[in-house]
Formats: C-alpha cells, structure tokens, sequence
C-alpha cells in the first residue's frame, strides 16, 4: 500500500524519548506529540495539550528584570506588584517568542517545536541499533491522531522500514483519523478513562460515545495487537459497577487484553509552569493490594491483565 503524504510534512511535537522498555515491546522510542481532545485532570503531560508551542515560566528562576515584558510584540506579559503574568490566550498565537529569547536568566522557556517527519526518522535510524530484536516506535502526546498526516506519515515510514509501530489513543477523534493509520499500526494502546459518560466528561471534559464507538470498529476491524490500558484512579474509576462495565465492554468486543495503570502525581510540578491549577491532587493513588485485586477481577474471566510495568510485552 502506498501513501499520498508529502515527505516533507511537518508536526509539533514536545519530546522524543529513546529506550523506553513500557510501551510496546523490547526497548523503543517514544515520540510525543502536541495536542489533545480531553482534558483529564490528572493529565501527566499537561504540556502536550495544545497543539502549538507552550511558554513555561519559572517562578524560582525570575529575577523580574522586565525584559520579557519590554520585548513581548503581543503586550502578553505583564509584572505587578512583583507578580509576573502572562496572558496564555494572546501568547499562543506568538510565532517568534521574544520574551523567552530575551530572558536573561532562562526562567521563560518553550516547550514545543515543529519538527519534520525526515528528521524524525533520522532519530530513530540512530536509536534503531539500541531497540534489540523486538523494538520500535510508539507515538504518544497528548493524542498523536490530532495531527494526523503527520502520525500517518511516520508510521508509514517506519511499518516499510520494518520498524514496529505503535500509538497510545484516548480513542476522541473521528474514525477517519483511525483509518488514515491502521494500514501502518502494528500495536494499539487504547485508553480508557470511565466507561459512564457522564463520569468520564466530568473528570475529561468531554463525553465518551465517540471512544466507545471507535474502540468497538478497532476491534472489530483492527488486525493488529489492542491492548486497553486503564489509569487506575481511588473513588473515581475504581469501584466495582466500573470495573464489571470494563469487563463487559472487552468481553462484547472480544479484547482480551487491559494494562491497569495507577494514577500517579510526577507531573504536578508541570501545571505550575505552564500557569495552570492542578486539578488531579483530589483523586488519591490506589494501592498496591487493591491494584492486585482488580487485576484478579479480569484474570477470573479469563482476561489477561497487566499492572503497571509489569508487561508481557
């Protein structure tokens, strides 16, 4: 099968990560990308939400000189009464960041930059001699299918190369963006928040009909590997009426496969950066015997459950 894609397309991503041992077999390389359709509010990764460019400020490293406000095109950046702000909604449209190229003390930086698809495949032709036998790519962000022809693009690059492809999905986009990549997907990573509606758009931000139906066409239509993966989250996704609706939904689509993933806070620290409330800190962490339990719920149907790490990938 051949692709109409440009080679020269390009995307915004926000980190590429090599030897990754969690997501997709033997070591990979990790490839996230910018944007997202939820807004989870434990999110790990809040700088991979928007799809453009993030200005990160640090509070610890200002010294309030006022250069980033002298040199901002936008008026976007404002110092009061020893406070500094930053207007976000008039700094996302910014296409040269004065402000952080000004910064004498490196306390405003980007998190963010466009990147083309030939120089992403010339990173992973580098990290490629570290993967082993079993290695590869997956793409991640944020939701890698936003940008589309971008992720379609890299996949098709690496499923040619015979490169083992991977993606980690919310699921919240239209089938066409799924089609637009099956042809090139080896694995797929399916999150899943909350199998209740109105639960999920509480705690995300948007319903979740459109992830079912699309869980449900991958099943039925998806040749490769699906695996669902679950953030374990204490007294939201956890009781027994959501668990027994998991099960359900793997049993009525056939997917015999769930990696339970305990909700953690590492990325607290980011949301402050980025001039943002963590609204994650009133969901706790699961414990270990109560992480063991759940997984024992699926085992007993016959469902093969994997708990954090600990992967047969």
């Amino acid at each position: 099968m051949t692709s109409t894609a440009d080679p020269a397309v390009k995307g915004n991503i926000f980190d590429i990560q090599g030897l990754s041992v969690h997501d997709g077999p033997g070591c990979r390389t990790l490839v996230f990308i910018k944007g997202c359709t939820l807004r989870c509010s434990w999110c790990s990764n809040p700088e991979g939400i928007n799809q453009h460019p993030d200005v990160l400020y640090s509070i610890s490293k200002c010294i309030l000189c006022g250069n980033c406000v002298k040199n901002c095109p936008h008026q976007a950046i404002q110092i009061q009464n020893e406070i500094h702000s930053i207007n976000r909604h008039l700094c996302n449209d910014c296409q040269t960041h004065e402000c952080v190229k000004d910064c004498l003390t490196e306390s405003l930086r980007i998190c963010g930059y466009e990147i083309s698809v030939d120089e992403i495949m010339e990173i992973i032709r580098r990290d490629r001699q570290f993967w082993g036998a079993n290695g590869g790519i997956t793409l991640t962000g944020g939701e890698p299918l936003l940008q589309v022809d971008f992720a379609a693009k890299i996949l098709e690059s690496c499923y040619n190369a015979y490169i083992h492809t991977a993606i980690e999905t919310c699921g919240n986009v239209s089938w066409e963006h799924f089609e637009k990549v099956l042809p090139w997907l080896d694995w797929i990573f399916f999150d899943l928040k909350h199998v209740n509606n109105e639960e999920h758009k509480i705690a995300t931000g948007a319903g979740n009909s459109l992830i079912l139906e699309n869980l449900r066409r991958l099943a039925k239509h998806f040749t490769g590997r699906l695996i669902l993966r679950l953030p374990l989250i204490s007294g939201f996704n956890d009781d027994v009426q959501n668990i027994e609706a998991v099960i359900s939904l793997m049993l009525e689509n056939k997917v015999s496969e769930i990696n339970i993933l305990p909700l953690h806070h590492l990325g607290r620290e980011k949301y402050e950066l980025l001039g943002k409330e963590y609204f994650g800190r009133r969901f706790t962490i699961p414990t270990n015997d109560r992480m063991k339990e759940i997984q024992e719920k699926f085992r007993a149907i016959g469902l093969t459950c994997y708990l954090g790490g600990d992967t047969g990938f």
